[in-house]
């Protein structure tokens, strides 16, 4: 049986008036979490592409994997440079949207 995998699921909602500039400079320094955060043991995101109008602004999604909660919650969450990514969304995010959940065979 496949081995279960940890997902951290992040969704971004940026003001309306966010730069892009900034808004691109905030990916840019999410996907360079995993060099930092050796925990992280996949990565991945994309823009918001549904044909759908259920996305609610959401446009931004993030997919980030981990072995375990202990290596989400006491190496990622507290790590410095995790921190200082939130740290810098704060003047551009409208809202976050979250979810975590174990893979399933």
């Amino acid at each position: 049986m496949p081995e279960k995998i940890l997902r951290h699921v992040v969704l971004f909602k940026f003001k309306d008036e966010a730069p892009e500039a900034e808004v691109t400079k905030i990916s840019n320094a999410f996907k360079k979490l995993p060099e930092a955060i050796p925990v992280i043991k996949d990565f991945e995101w994309g823009m918001n592409d549904s044909p759908e109008n259920f996305h609610q602004g959401f446009t931004h999604c993030y997919i980030i994997s981990f072995a375990s909660e202990a290596d989400r919650d006491s190496v990622y969450t507290p790590h410095p440079k995790h921190q200082a990514f939130v740290a810098s969304l704060q003047p551009h995010l409208e809202k976050v949207f979250v979810v975590d959940y174990w893979t399933n065979p």
